[in-house]
């Protein structure tokens, strides 16, 4: 097997019969020196796959449990996947997309992040979630009312929500765009009422995992969630707000929108 590499890209082609992490995990690991954001592995040159060799995507799954990194696999041949199906575990939780455009699109979701910048010193950390619904404009303005009365640090959180039976760092290109699109109307409101903020991503399998996720890696003193107004919804509303109660120790303020 050949490994060439390529900015983020680490391409492979020719017969995979063994186990060839060893000299993946150097590729592997050199990109993400350069490219932080994650790594795109391109099988389309990948003639030849026996399970001996899949147990390198075995090896790759192992590495991302537990590495803070995402690790994208694209374009596998269909005969390569086949033997992939037969390895346990691999083909559910390892990110797999059919093109290396699609996970560029996933990757590239990253660098929409707000390039990280020393907080204003400040006891009070609010987090607005915002989840790409009309609750949305009240949430984001009672957010900043309470932002500038208590001269809090604010982050803009989209939980994207990943479903079960996908690995949690599956590329989801329309729910990646609708969290791209959502931070970006989010940040130019806060811009307008001149209230500091940065960006966070959080990818969990609900709404309350995911916030609990982000509080873990940086706590707030206060979450703000909005609701839907509609009746359609209360009984899936109801749900979600027992679950952040369940999972969040902070103070959590609910917004619900105007009937």
């Amino acid at each position: 097997m050949i490994v060439e590499s390529y900015e983020d890209v680490i391409i492979l082609s020719g017969a995979m019969r063994s186990n060839q992490w060893e000299t993946l995990h150097t590729a592997i690991s050199l990109t993400l020196k350069r490219h932080a954001s994650g790594v795109i592995i391109d099988c389309s040159g990948l003639i030849e796959c026996t399970t001996k060799g899949a147990d390198t995507f075995h090896s790759v799954m192992e590495f991302l449990k537990d590495h803070d990194a995402r690790v994208i696999v694209a374009a596998v041949p269909e005969q390569v996947m086949e033997v992939l199906k037969q390895v346990p575990d691999v083909r559910s939780q390892l990110p797999i997309v059919a093109t290396v455009e699609e996970a560029r699109r996933s990757l590239d979701l990253l660098l929409y992040e707000a390039p990280k910048k020393k907080a204003k010193a400040s006891i009070v950390q609010i987090v607005i979630v915002v989840q790409g619904k009309p609750c949305d404009s009240e949430v984001i303005k009672v957010g900043s009312e309470l932002a500038t009365g208590l001269s809090g640090n604010v982050r803009l959180l989209f939980p994207l929500i990943v479903p079960r039976d996908l690995p949690l760092q599956a590329a989801l290109n329309e729910e990646e765009e609708l969290a791209r699109t959502t931070l970006a109307e989010a940040d130019r409101s806060l811009k307008i009422e001149g209230v500091d903020h940065t960006l966070v991503l959080e990818r969990g399998r609900d709404i309350a995992s995911a916030i609990a996720a982000a509080l873990q890696e940086a706590p707030a003193t206060h979450v703000l969630v909005g609701l839907s107004s509609t009746e359609s919804h209360q009984d899936d509303t109801g749900k979600m707000v027992r679950s952040v109660l369940a999972k969040v120790n902070s103070a959590v303020l609910f917004v619900r929108g105007p009937l």
